[in-house]
């Protein structure tokens, strides 16, 4: 897959040089799955035009579970650069590209005066362990694969758009580390958590792929 990709953004840069100076651009707003996002389409040629985004969202939420305090946020930010290519003579296409990846989510889960939290079956109070913060994060080059309806930019005037892909941003790598930790249980906490770690890379690393879902409004002038 991230050759397929890599052929496609050799094809759009060397597409990009040999094109004439395109006489429209497309532009669209979107909601979907990588957040809210805002795409830039040209023609290169007849039936393939270069689209360029730029996607993104944050989002926090708190709350308790068994009585411990959570709060994650998960932090949504992609740049993509894709050819379209357009089999027919309408608005369908087909899309292949690559994407910088920045998508991740980090957490915090926190023990309260009366509830211990658990990492590798061993509870610990918070006289123990001040909170477990941890990560995820991933691949930061992702290959692009999907098909789609709208951005061609040959047709002036408003138009429909929408997308249906995979991001493939590969093993997921979870990273967990305990803070202010009490010294008289700083190894088995480092011992533990590093266990529950490898169980959650363990439990995520079959994640290799982002579904890609957007909808949006699209103008060209």
């Amino acid at each position: 897959m991230k050759k397929i990709a890599t052929t496609t953004l050799l094809l759009l840069s060397t597409s990009l040089l040999t094109a004439e100076t395109p006489k429209e651009f497309n532009g669209a707003l979107k909601l979907g799955t990588l957040g809210y996002g805002v795409d830039i389409s040209t023609p290169i040629k007849e039936s393939l035009s270069a689209r360029f985004n730029i996607n993104g969202l944050s989002y926090t939420d708190s709350q308790s579970s068994d009585d411990n305090d959570f709060e994650g946020t998960l932090d949504l930010f992609t740049l993509g650069a894709v050819v379209d290519y357009y089999p027919f003579s309408t608005n369908f296409r087909l899309s292949s590209g690559l994407y910088y990846n920045g998508n991740g989510f980090s957490g915090t889960v926190t023990p309260n005066a009366t509830v211990k939290i658990d990492i590798n079956d061993k509870e610990y109070s918070s006289s123990e362990i001040g909170h477990l913060d941890s990560t995820v994060s991933f691949n930061s080059i992702a290959p692009y694969l999907g098909l789609g309806w709208g951005n061609d930019a040959h047709d002036k005037g408003w138009g429909f758009t929408f997308d249906l892909g995979v991001l493939y941003h590969g093993t997921p790598k979870v990273k967990l580390t305990a803070v202010d930790v009490n010294p008289l249980v700083a190894d088995e906490v480092a011992t533990n958590v590093k266990i529950e770690e490898e169980k959650a890379n363990s439990d995520l690393s079959s994640f290799k792929f982002f579904p890609v879902l957007s909808i949006g409004v699209n103008y060209t002038f």
